[in-house]
């Protein structure tokens, strides 16, 4: 393994998103989009991609049979669906790996098609030509409607540094601090300890479950859903305390992703 868990790399390794598994913990590779303090190993982290209007897209000429496996998408065209573009039409050589696809044919009725990206080319205003990980089962003509969603893994920071409160959801927890724009491997399942606040997860008589608090530490849900107020409504659930009895835990069974 060229980049163990506890590593950064100003370089990628792998790409966004793969899956590694060590021992009983699973890991996914990301990237820091702001650097990761000390703190942030000890809070869970997030992912900054929002789910904006401008990720509504159509599909440009060629038009698509059956079968084939690309995609041409116009990232600039205010036009679109979103209304603006993309990232500001700028999309660099497979910065969409990792991330996914939907697909309304223009003319398919209840078609729909929802795929892996595994690669895309780079523009900087106009369009960009999307290959998918399986082949289309429907064909896929000029203005069909797509819709593009980044990995969760591409843009990742501490909670704690978000400042979007209430506006994220939790994807990883890092093992050791990460610089500025390097790259990690975020634990997203099995034991792993991270900072309490509020209720303790297992100080609650009979509430096991942990949930997401705003700056990246766990509560227990009863410190989540009624002492929370209106900024937690829902909560995300990230595990469960482990271990028995009622003294409170920061050592929980993390359940992000398998």
């Amino acid at each position: 393994m060229r980049q163990d868990i506890h590593q950064a790399s100003a370089i990628p390794n792998y790409p966004i998103g793969m899956r590694l598994a060590v021992d009983d913990r699973v890991f996914h590779y990301c990237k820091a989009t702001l650097a990761i303090s000390n703190v942030g190993c000890y809070r869970l982290a997030v992912s900054v991609d929002q789910i904006l209007q401008v990720n509504d897209r159509l599909s440009v000429a060629p038009a698509k049979v059956t079968g084939d496996t690309t995609i041409v998408v116009d990232v600039a065209s205010v036009a679109a669906p979103g209304g603006g573009a993309f990232q500001g039409g700028v999309v660099a050589k497979d910065e969409l790996v990792g991330g996914s696809i939907e697909i309304w044919p223009v003319a398919g009725g209840n078609q729909f098609m929802y795929r892996k990206i595994k690669a895309n080319t780079a523009v900087s205003g106009g369009s960009i030509i999307i290959t998918v990980d399986k082949p289309f089962n429907f064909a896929v003509g000029v203005a069909s409607g797509v819709t593009i969603h980044p990995s969760i893994y591409r843009s990742v920071r501490s909670a704690f540094d978000a400042g979007m409160a209430g506006y994220v959801s939790a994807v990883c927890l890092p093992p050791v601090p990460v610089p500025l724009n390097n790259y990690f491997w975020g634990q997203t399942r099995g034991l792993c300890l991270v900072a309490p606040t509020g209720t303790w997860p297992g100080a609650a008589a009979n509430f096991r479950d942990v949930y997401l608090h705003s700056d990246g530490c766990i509560n227990s849900s009863l410190g989540e859903t009624i002492g929370g107020g209106a900024a937690n409504n829902s909560p995300q659930r990230v595990g469960y305390a482990v271990g028995a009895g009622n003294y409170g835990t920061a050592e929980i069974m993390l359940q992000l992703a398998p």
